[in-house]
């Protein structure tokens, strides 16, 4: 497969001192060296594709254990200096781009994700994002059995590499888990039950006195510990900035959650007495029928994976969880100009429209909610179209860099400054972003 197709030199700025490029410069040599170094990993792939082939279990071994390595991903990670998951993405990357579909007719074996393959060679998509994506569409035609609409996944392909394109691997992944669970909402539920069989969680003393956690948690069990953790980080977090005591401690986080889990254990075991006084609301978000039915799929604020109609009904009826149903009537939402700070329904209404920071997509807990047009300023209304949930982080990039927002009750868009895209194209945020119609 010819990997020189898409290469891009860095000869504009050969020769140049770094110190001297300006912002735009270095931005552009950055986006060109990103993709040299994807482009760099096409050829070490399809080796590893080949090594792994090479090393299939046969009588006496393969390649990978006549090289005196335990497996082909130990061999491949130990050869790229890189870890069994960076090994993994170079091995079923080249897989797909050593040709392992049918026969195409001519002699050559078909690629059966053609556009991500595409996007491979061109230095568009990572191994690591190619991998997710193979991986997402092989579970789907493994779902449907061999009646799989090809046709329909090719378009689904196309969908998922341009998303990929726009978004971090972390989102990716989020839109991924989308789509797997609305395909087939059935095969999704037993998974479900699957996950929640799994679950467990280990303490283990080590040698220097401190206890290791370690565990597996299924999405509803997950949601209401890091609702509760995120509560509390955040209460401290606040507090911190009301007192002036400047930024957290690296790991203070981390720390906070630790105590807020003992905490949480020793009130269970004497629980006449009060918590930490910081209330947690878990919100699950589901639709009238899916609540009345148990059919369809839903969602939590505090986790990425989609939740079937039926789990989300069963944990609708736990009174520290408060359902969100859609498609009933509900509390008046726009306020105009009476409040001077959003309500809880309109933060729940935010949360539906924006699924997080609108911005870069960090958990609900993680936001406050923030007026578009200032309230005092610019006498700014306090309704959804002028409302936006942001992270700490992102509020202040999006006041100190010069970004706008617009949003509407269901739709929000960020308008880059020209010193970041100079035809200042909107970039669609929110739930929005992630989404991709079946």
């Amino acid at each position: 497969m010819d990997v020189a197709k898409g290469l891009v030199p860095l000869t504009p700025f050969a020769g140049r001192d770094l110190g001297t490029l300006t912002e735009a410069e270095l931005a552009a040599a950055h986006d060109l060296s990103c993709r040299l170094t994807r482009l760099a990993e096409v050829p070490a792939a399809l080796i590893a594709a080949e090594l792994a082939r090479r090393s299939a279990d046969k009588p006496g071994g393969g390649m990978a254990r006549r090289q005196g390595h335990r497996n082909a991903t130990r061999m491949v990670a130990k050869g790229q200096g890189g870890t069994t998951g960076q090994a993994r993405d170079a091995i079923v990357t080249g897989g797909l781009l050593g040709g392992d579909g049918e026969g195409d007719g001519t002699g050559e074996e078909a690629v059966r994700w053609p556009a991500i393959a595409a996007a491979v060679t061109t230095g568009d998509l990572s191994l690591a994002q190619a991998r997710l994506l193979i991986e997402t569409l092989d579970g789907l035609v493994d779902t449907d059995g061999p009646d799989a609409d090809l046709g329909r996944l090719h378009a689904l392909e196309a969908q998922l590499v341009a998303k990929a394109l726009k978004l971090s691997l972390m989102d990716l992944r989020k839109v991924c888990l989308d789509v797997t669970a609305r395909w087939n909402p059935t095969a999704w539920q037993t998974k479900e039950t699957q996950r929640h069989a799994q679950r467990y969680l280990n303490f283990t003393e080590r040698a220097d006195g401190m206890f290791a956690i370690t565990g597996l948690l299924d999405p509803a069990s997950a949601a209401p510990l890091i609702a509760w953790g995120d509560t509390q980080v955040r209460a401290a977090f606040n507090q911190r900035r009301d007192e002036g005591l400047g930024p957290a401690e690296p790991g203070e986080a981390g720390r906070i959650r630790a105590d807020a889990f003992v905490d949480l254990a020793r009130h269970g075991m004497r629980c006449d007495q009060p918590g930490s006084g910081i209330s947690t609301t878990v919100v699950i978000r589901l639709s009238e029928e899916a609540l009345r039915t148990e059919l369809g799929l839903g969602s939590c604020d505090s986790i990425s994976t989609p939740l079937t109609g039926g789990q989300l009904r069963r944990m609708a009826v736990d009174a520290g969880i408060l359902p969100l149903v859609l498609g009933t009537g509900s509390r008046v939402l726009d306020l105009g100009y009476t409040k001077r700070y959003f309500t809880p329904e309109q933060r729940l209404a935010l949360a539906e429209r924006d699924g997080g920071c609108a911005f870069c997509h960090a958990p609900v807990a993680w936001c406050n909610a923030h007026h578009i047009d200032w309230w005092a300023k610019d006498l700014g209304r306090t309704d959804l179209s002028n409302g936006v949930l942001l992270c700490t982080r992102c509020h202040h990039r999006i006041h100190d860099d010069g970004w706008q927002v617009r949003a509407t009750a269901t739709e929000v868009w960020f308008i880059p400054p020209a010193t970041v895209d100079p035809t200042r194209t909107p970039r669609q945020g929110g739930k929005a972003a992630l989404h991709i119609p079946l």
